[in-house]
């Protein structure tokens, strides 16, 4: 009977020791996938024709960021990704009468876009898009619809920037 007790406790010390271990290891393992990265990309939308003081046809103007493979940190380019936020900022065409600025996100290689209506000459964060896929081939764009002013040109007053904050 004796030693029907000891052979009992070494084998709950080593099924402690294993359910130890392989605590520790998804531990490890969890702590290895929540790597948070971001990418950040700054661009001059173009300038956009105004042919009169018209308020019905505006012109647009765009600033389009890809997310290429050179983006994505060597050895994770195919680990799934998560988008965390957008982090943005726009510039304005200060000769415009009046300016809407919208926000669109592509998954990768997708042309669907989704859109949020964000501000000239402004700065936000958008959580909007987090429970879409990100990736090499992720795309956002800022448009700038400019109705009325100077003619023939309007150019913008300075970027447009947006970071990416993602885990893998």
């Amino acid at each position: 009977m004796k030693s029907s007790v000891v052979w009992w406790r070494c084998v709950s010390a080593h099924k402690s020791l294993f359910i130890l271990l392989g605590v520790l290891t998804v531990s490890a393992s969890e702590d290895t996938f929540a790597s948070e990265w971001s990418i950040s990309k700054t661009m001059t939308p173009g300038s956009v024709l105004v042919l009169s003081n018209s308020t019905i046809d505006p012109a647009t103007g765009f600033s389009v960021f890809y997310i290429i493979s050179a983006d994505i940190p060597a050895g994770t380019l195919i680990d799934p990704k998560q988008l965390l936020e957008i982090q943005w900022k726009t510039t304005y065409y200060p000769q415009s009468t009046q300016e809407d600025v919208h926000l669109c996100y592509s998954r990768p290689y997708s042309s669907q876009e989704n859109c949020e209506r964000i501000y000239p000459n402004s700065s936000g964060t958008l959580s909007t898009f987090n429970d879409q896929a990100f990736g090499n081939g992720s795309r956002v764009k800022i448009k700038h619809s400019v109705l009325g002013g100077t003619p023939p040109l309007n150019r913008p007053a300075g970027v447009d920037s947006v970071t990416f904050r993602y885990r893998y």
